[in-house]
């Protein structure tokens, strides 16, 4: 029988966050922002779309989807055809078809379509329906502060280079445009006094600690864990059991490969989301504008909540302010609804991720 799981969930002015949780740790993060509305694709989508170009040398056709930021990527077989279910069907530019998301835009590549029906007839390209999972984050409602604090927490703590392993110990996460690296760290972990058997406990917990993080971040692709190395072949074996094990209830698809002399353990894991890291920063590794914009609007609901009656004032980063100037959905409309008209939020000299909001 599968263990009950509890679900935290947060519609806030801007994005809704929603995280799994398992006998209180959580192991699954998933966001919804506004802003992607009209623009990106997310995963199990349905879309009326046309075949812009097919392109035989990257066995592919490109694929309008009616979005302003992205178009897909349909795969082609070396016949230069399409998989529709069990059939190979051939695909001409401006041909009107439904396409699904199977796999998000991820590391600046197209999202990945699968091919429902051909024939179409032609309507402009136009979203036709959600995956019955984010349905249910639209109608998200917010979370009570208690709630709301452990999502910010929880954010946080998935977009940090460094996890705690249970027990003691650390692992550094590393994702780079090839790969994700993870290396196991025993930092202050207290154990027998025997080193393999101190080190194989490490690493079994490191490798369900390291499942864990891998979900909360969306990770996939090539995965490279460096586990702290063993002699005793039979405690090789029993890491490798443990990493499947860890791996067992992953609703991705994981492809295991083994571990090296050097404890390094390769897997490929399925991309089906955007990783989490590319969701909240920019590509110098800094909290992007949005991030920190969708942050400061949750300071000042937090702040009108908890001083009744005050008016919230907000500074921001200029390029945070400039953000939500431009921003297309209606976040003024949503606040004032929430907490009424009693907020301003200026501009201020500084580093972008700094926000002040506080009552007058």
């Amino acid at each position: 029988m599968s263990e009950a799981l509890e679900t935290w969930i947060d519609g806030g002015v801007g994005e809704t966050r929603e995280a799994l949780v398992r006998q209180g740790k959580p192991i699954a993060l998933r966001i919804m922002r506004w802003s992607d509305e009209g623009r990106r694709a997310r995963w199990g989508e349905l879309y009326c779309a046309r075949v812009r170009e097919t392109d035989r040398r990257r066995r592919g056709a490109f694929v309008d989807l009616g979005l302003r930021d992205q178009q897909g990527f349909l795969p082609l077989g070396e016949d230069g055809r399409a998989r529709m279910y069990k059939e190979r069907v051939a695909l001409m530019e401006g041909m009107g078809v439904i396409v699904s998301i199977a796999r998000e835009a991820a590391r600046n590549k197209n999202p990945v379509l699968e091919l429902k029906e051909i024939g179409h007839d032609g309507d402009t390209p136009h979203r036709i329906g959600r995956h019955e999972s984010d349905a249910d984050l639209a109608l998200a409602k917010p979370a009570d502060p208690q709630a709301r604090a452990r999502l910010d927490a929880l954010v946080e703590d998935s977009l940090s280079r460094t996890a705690p392993i249970p027990g003691g110990g650390a692992l550094t996460i590393e994702p780079t445009a090839a790969l994700a690296a993870i290396d196991v760290d025993a930092g202050g972990r207290v154990g027998v006094a025997d080193p393999e058997r101190f080190a194989l406990e490490l690493n079994i917990a490191a490798a369900h600690e390291a499942a864990r993080q891998i979900r909360l971040r969306n990770l996939g692709g090539l995965i490279m864990i460096d586990f702290v190395s063993m002699r005793a072949r039979s405690h090789q074996k029993s890491l490798e059991d443990a990493v499947r094990e860890a791996f067992a209830d992953d609703p991705w698809s994981v492809q295991f490969g083994g571990l090296s002399r050097f404890g390094v353990y390769d897997m490929a894991r399925a991309q089906l989301r955007t990783p989490l890291h590319e969701q909240m920063r920019d590509a110098d590794g800094r909290l992007s504008a949005e991030s920190v914009a969708l942050m400061a609007l949750r300071a000042i609901e937090r702040e009108a909540r908890a001083q009744t009656g005050r008016q919230i004032a907000c500074t921001v980063a200029a390029e945070v302010k400039a953000w939500l100037d431009a921003a297309e959905f209606d976040w003024r409309g949503e606040l004032n609804n929430r907490i009424g008209m009693r907020w301003t939020l200026d501009a201020t000299a500084g580093v972008r991720e700094k926000i002040d909001a506080r009552a007058l």
